[in-house]
């Protein structure tokens, strides 16, 4: 078990990480067969300190205190969810919370973060540091809701978005391979919708019913590549904006998978505006993965 690689990172917050996270990324670990790395970043330049020693060494104690108190009790909670069968390691580091989770993540299968919900303003703000990891990681980053109780999970179905039903195939290999571990059905989620306006011409010629089954022979006909009669795959297309469709969806799932965009440039985000809103409302965990090839 000493030799197992820490596989699967975990953000530990200074006011700690629920259940809910740490429950998933233990099973998570123990489904890929990795240790668990927890690490909390204590960010040295939270507040503008007085050019005195005494407040400025005061205030590095205590962001130290904290930071190892937070990780010790995260750390006695995961050894006893995966008993004995992953290594788990904690740390503390300084720097800036998003871009060295992004950094420390590069050779893990999975970072696993917890939601804050900082309200509008705050995220204006502060931004998320959820959305900017799963933006900017080259690993899936699974974002746990805080109030998620994994026992509501276990029956409900593994979700996927798919935008393009033609490229459904490159978009549901990692939610396909967690559906087929886990033993969930999968359900492939694509909504359609045009703006009130438009629709009169759009129409004229082209009835709404017949588009939605148009989509809906399409996505399955590009399924038909990748999935097996063993696999309890279900189609669904929606007449619904995207964002309420997801956000719907995550209300009767176990996981919601998305996809990052491709981006040209390297070092572009790859979060579109649809992703970064669910991320913000979902009320399950969003499992955040590159595209498929």
């Amino acid at each position: 078990m000493d030799e197992t690689e820490i596989g699967v990172l975990v953000a530990v917050g200074p006011d700690g990480i629920g259940d809910g996270a740490l429950e998933v990324a233990a099973s998570e670990a123990m489904r890929l067969g990795v240790g668990v790395g927890l690490l909390h970043v204590a960010h040295r330049l939270v507040v503008p300190v007085p050019s005195q020693l005494e407040p400025e060494q005061a205030l590095e104690r205590e962001l130290t205190r904290v930071g190892r108190e937070v990780l010790t009790e995260a750390a006695d909670r995961v050894r006893v969810l995966v008993e004995g069968r992953v290594p788990v390691t904690a740390e503390i580091v300084d720097g800036s919370a998003a871009r060295t989770i992004v950094e420390r993540g590069r050779e893990m299968r999975l970072v696993v973060l917890e939601a804050r919900e900082i309200g509008a303003v705050g995220r204006l703000v502060t931004r998320s540091v959820s959305t900017h990891v799963a933006a900017h990681a080259r690993v899936p980053v699974l974002v746990v809701p805080p109030s998620w109780p994994v026992a509501v999970g276990t029956d409900l179905p593994v979700t996927v978005g798919v935008d393009e039903p033609m490229d459904a195939k490159h978009q549901v290999v990692e939610a396909l391979e967690l559906a087929r571990d886990t033993g969930h059905q999968l359900v492939v989620l694509h909504a359609i919708w045009i703006a009130e306006p438009y629709q009169g011409a759009a129409f004229a010629s082209y009835p709404r019913k017949q588009w939605v089954d148009d989509t809906r022979r399409e996505l399955e006909t590009a399924l038909g590549d990748v999935t097996t009669a063993e696999d309890s795959v279900t189609c669904d297309v929606h007449w619904a904006r995207p964002v309420e469709a997801l956000v719907r969806a995550t209300q009767r799932s176990s996981v919601l998978v998305l996809n990052r965009r491709p981006a040209a440039r390297p070092l572009a985000a790859h979060l579109g505006p649809i992703t970064r809103a669910v991320l913000h409302h979902a009320e399950c965990p969003v499992l955040v993965v590159d595209r498929g090839r």
